[in-house]
């Protein structure tokens, strides 16, 4: 059973004193919203309870919940998710794109290291113009990579040499770690003088901070948020420089998302009524007629969002932000 405290100590970035409780949620709320979602809860299992604490650092505005090593998910957390559900392990991501353009445009790159590969969609798109290579904890993905001929492997940043790489990077995991300073230091170490750190996380300023909660976005999915504010203050922590900040634009599957929170859930079935009875004796195929109404229905109402979204595209920030920083 964890112990979830009230109060932080300090920041695990800065170790900065200036702690504010941001946001709080009750754990037993979450099991039943990730049973309805995700058809498991992993609260259990992972002996999370009680209420789970969001803090932000006044000091370099890092969000992280505390105490991460806690309510941080497992190996088996994961797996459990990739083997669900196929979208977990996004093929084309936005920030693979930017990511091998910002590569493309850098002078002596020659090595680069992905941690948190997956199933090495990034790398499979750079592998032909560097040497790659790619860590990742998450049996069944080292197995697919290696299957197509990836580098990949479960062995921590501690065993690879020092100024091994020029570019480290990582998509959508810094905001997973409870220790983000030993990753950075880490990955500062393996990068030669004027190397780069390529990261890519969940924006959190972006258009789902407009929802009550969002599952994946905390724990034991996420435990940290950056925003473009952290990012600028690692410059001083870390003695490194930004040198590129880019957010990604609004998707229309996280705009549909984004308006599930604020639409009424359908009413519950109703028993049918003397009226529904008589025309079904009259007409028949009333279950028919319903289920065509309700796909009609549907396509309306994906068609309303469609109309708006482009309007939304301008107001709505994306989910995700990516940064390019440079080893001082």
């Amino acid at each position: 059973m964890s112990s979830l405290q009230k109060h932080s100590q300090s920041c695990p970035l800065c170790a900065g004193k200036q702690i504010g409780l941001h946001r709080w949620f009750d754990v037993d709320a979450l099991k039943a919203d990730w049973q309805k979602g995700f058809g498991f809860e992993p609260f259990s299992r992972l002996g999370i309870e009680g209420v789970a604490h969001q803090f932000r650092c006044f000091d370099c505005d890092l969000r992280f919940f505390d105490p991460a090593t806690t309510l941080a998910g497992d190996g088996e957390f994961y797996n459990e998710l990739s083997s669900r559900f196929s979208w977990y392990y996004e093929k084309d991501k936005w920030e693979f794109d930017v990511a091998a353009e910002i590569l493309a445009g850098l002078d002596g790159i020659k090595r680069v290291l992905e941690v948190g590969c997956g199933q090495g969609h990034f790398l499979v798109r750079i592998k032909n113009r560097y040497q790659v290579k790619g860590l990742e904890f998450n049996p069944q993905a080292i197995a697919d990579c290696k299957a197509i001929g990836l580098d990949v492997t479960s062995e921590g940043m501690a065993t690879l040499g020092e100024g091994s790489f020029d570019v480290v990077s990582a998509f959508e995991v810094l905001e997973h770690l409870p220790a983000p300073r030993e990753f950075i230091e880490q990955s500062l170490r393996l990068l030669r003088p004027g190397g780069y750190l390529l990261f890519a996380v969940p924006d959190p300023e972006g258009y789902f901070t407009e929802a009550e909660k969002v599952l994946l976005d905390m724990p034991p999915h996420h435990v940290m948020g950056f925003s473009k504010k952290a990012f600028k203050n690692m410059e001083a922590l870390f003695s490194l420089k930004l040198e590129q900040v880019h957010q990604e634009p609004l998707r229309f599957a996280h705009y549909k998302s984004y308006l599930g929170n604020f639409l009424a859930p359908p009413p519950p079935p109703r028993k049918p009524s003397f009226l529904d009875r008589v025309l079904y004796r009259l007409f028949g195929h009333q279950k028919e007629r319903d289920v065509e109404l309700k796909r009609l229905a549907e396509r309306v109402t994906e068609m309303q969002m469609a109309t708006s979204f482009q309007g939304a595209k301008d107001k709505l920030v994306g989910q995700t932000h990516l940064v390019l920083l440079q080893k001082q």
